[in-house]
């Protein structure tokens, strides 16, 4: 968010509530269509969804953008969290300590924590997000209590934050979506929740809530101890140290540097989870044929993608060294345009996605138990949850009407985005970067179409456990 803050120069927590509506609309349409698929299958999120609304190639191509996005977001934010981390260490220490010392230690981390049974790496994901939440309630309520001179809670929704032009609009919506990456990661944990598809749900709403009430929160409390200028001059000068600086302000040395401390966790569970995400789709990527079989290899132990995880690894280590090697800043490269990549692939997989809900939706028979892919013939679904294979009418009716908005929306944001990436990306309008990302992405997406169609008919690509769309 600070981040954020720095690079469009200006507080925003207003676009988070109209993001949190839009995606509240998505939701709706995604759990319902999620039903409809085998809990096993739902745990595939946007490549399932999109196989089954728009077709197998259309799938595997959303599959791979998505294992790239999910990566980008992950070593992304390795970058960062060396950044937070180095300063208090060197200070312990009494000696300077790179952020690489820092970064790939976190690397080694959410690595080790992708080879053991997921109820591990999600029992250490739910303490780091719980003292993440903590610490921003802490901190949030001491800003409150120290306002500035002529400051109010309600500087920060002002209207005028919106009104900056399109190009900058839409960048402030690129990272308002990217506050919310994540919570279409409930879907994976489908075969793992206790309820089921409906411990899902409310699982999914919950945390839209949590977050909206916490990004509307801490921006306001941030107005009220600097103004809504200051938050923006402070955010620019370092905007990885201003939640710390606030609470040194307020809450003394000690409390800063625990803010720190949480700060950088909270980096880790993100890690964790996007982690987690990209190994979950190489491996059903793998499984179905729709990319190297290798990928879908787990481990007998544990039941975890051992290659894919360990794939992620190597990679996040050799792009730590690629930055390092370049002298590039961490934080801007690795960080900023590592994930607002990440967040552009996401928030173009929402847009195909929401399309693909609408056409499963449309095209479900309430009472039917069984639903096919575009061109497959029909097989009866098995969700062990026994959630799967059935939505009321009523239910399909609400989730008709909330999925047809929510992807006319989704096609518009990223449209925006698109056409405005330099200034989402911080660079001028002859920077070849914004191409870059924007063909990379459409040469990941062709060769997953591509590798869908050249597998097509081949006959080994019968016995893929998705080999029934083939």
């Amino acid at each position: 968010m600070t981040v954020a803050v720095a690079k469009t120069g200006s507080n925003f927590p207003l676009l988070f509530v109209v993001i949190a509506l839009v995606y509240r609309l998505f939701c709706v349409g995604y759990l319902a269509a999620s039903r409809l698929v085998p809990a096993d299958t739902a745990s595939g999120a946007f490549y399932h969804l999109a196989r089954r609304g728009l077709g197998r190639p259309m799938g595997v191509g959303a599959g791979w953008v998505a294992v790239a996005a999910y990566t980008a977001l992950t070593v992304g934010l390795y970058g960062f969290i060396g950044a937070i981390l180095g300063p208090p260490l060197s200070s312990l220490l009494g000696v300077t300590v790179p952020w690489q010392a820092v970064a790939l230690p976190a690397v080694l981390l959410v690595g080790w924590l992708g080879l053991l049974k997921i109820e591990v790496g999600t029992k250490f994901l739910l303490v780091l997000v719980t003292c993440e939440v903590l610490m921003i309630i802490v901190v949030t309520v001491a800003n409150l209590l120290h306002p500035a001179a002529g400051t109010s809670p309600l500087d920060a929704l002002d209207l005028h934050q919106l009104t900056r032009g399109t190009s900058v609009v839409g960048a402030q919506l690129a990272l308002a979506v990217l506050g919310y990456i994540g919570t279409e990661l409930t879907v994976v944990h489908t075969r793992d929740a206790r309820d089921g598809h409906r411990g899902v749900s409310r699982a999914t709403v919950a945390t839209i809530a949590v977050l909206t009430v916490l990004y509307v929160a801490a921006p306001a409390g941030l107005s009220v101890t600097l103004g809504v200028d200051g938050v923006v001059t402070a955010a620019q000068a370092d905007p990885g140290a201003l939640f710390v600086n606030t609470a040194r302000s307020h809450l003394g040395d000690l409390a800063a540097t625990i803010v720190q401390v949480l700060f950088a966790g909270s980096l880790v569970a993100g890690a964790i989870s996007f982690h987690g995400a990209t190994s979950l789709y190489s491996v059903y990527l793998g499984r179905d044929h729709a990319a190297p079989k290798f990928l879908g290899r787990v481990g007998r132990r544990h039941g975890s993608a051992i290659v894919a995880s360990l794939s992620q690894t190597v990679l996040a280590i050799a792009a730590i060294i690629l930055v390092s090697i370049l002298g590039a800043d961490p934080v801007t490269v690795l960080f900023y345009v590592g994930g607002t990549a990440g967040a552009v692939g996401i928030l173009a997989l929402l847009a195909l996605t929401a399309l693909a809900t609408a056409v499963i939706l449309l095209r479900h028979r309430p009472g039917a138990s069984e639903i096919t892919d575009v061109g497959a013939p029909a097989a009866r679904l098995d969700d062990r949850n026994g959630a799967a294979g059935h939505l009321s009418p009523v239910h399909r009716r609400w989730a008709v009407t909330a999925a047809i908005p929510a992807t006319i929306v989704l096609v518009a944001i990223s449209a925006v985005v698109m056409v405005h990436l330099d200034t989402l990306l911080g660079v001028g309008p002859d920077s070849p970067l914004p191409l870059a990302v924007q063909l990379t992405y459409s040469v990941v997406f062709a060769v997953g179409v591509g590798w869908s169609l050249w597998h097509r008919r081949r006959p080994d690509c019968s016995s893929a456990p998705a080999g029934r769309d083939r």
